[in-house]
């Protein structure tokens, strides 16, 4: 399978981890260790939050194995946070600024200049 394909589905997974951590997290009955736990074992979003972690792993360890460390890292990292900032605007109402949106253009510029030099 190309490295790029698993590096996409790294990434992916790592985006829909985050979400369903958030998600999981806000329902979490806080008031005591043993509430916390099993309020963790008992929600949909935290099991969804393991899977999606199972699919991160599989993937970011078969892309490492095809291609470098530094660029398979760089390439996940950089497109999940473009991805949940996109995600966060269209569906958290989160504000855009100019200096965020120059800052993602940056991130994906340095992606591009990562992936080319490697």
């Amino acid at each position: 399978m190309n490295h790029w394909i698993l590096i996409v589905i790294a990434a992916g997974s790592n985006v829909a981890l985050n979400l369903c951590l958030k998600k999981g997290g806000q329902a979490l009955n806080v008031s005591s260790p043993s509430a916390i736990a099993l309020s963790v074992l008992t929600s949909g979003w935290m099991w969804l939050a393991v899977l999606s972690a199972g699919f991160l792993l599989s993937a970011f360890v078969a892309a490492i194995r095809l291609y470098s460390l530094s660029l398979t890292y760089t390439a996940v990292t950089a497109l999940a946070m473009v991805l949940l900032t996109v995600i966060g605007v269209l569906l958290h109402q989160e504000s855009v600024s100019p200096a965020r949106i120059a800052g993602l253009g940056l991130i994906i510029a340095g992606l591009a200049v990562t992936a080319v030099a490697g």
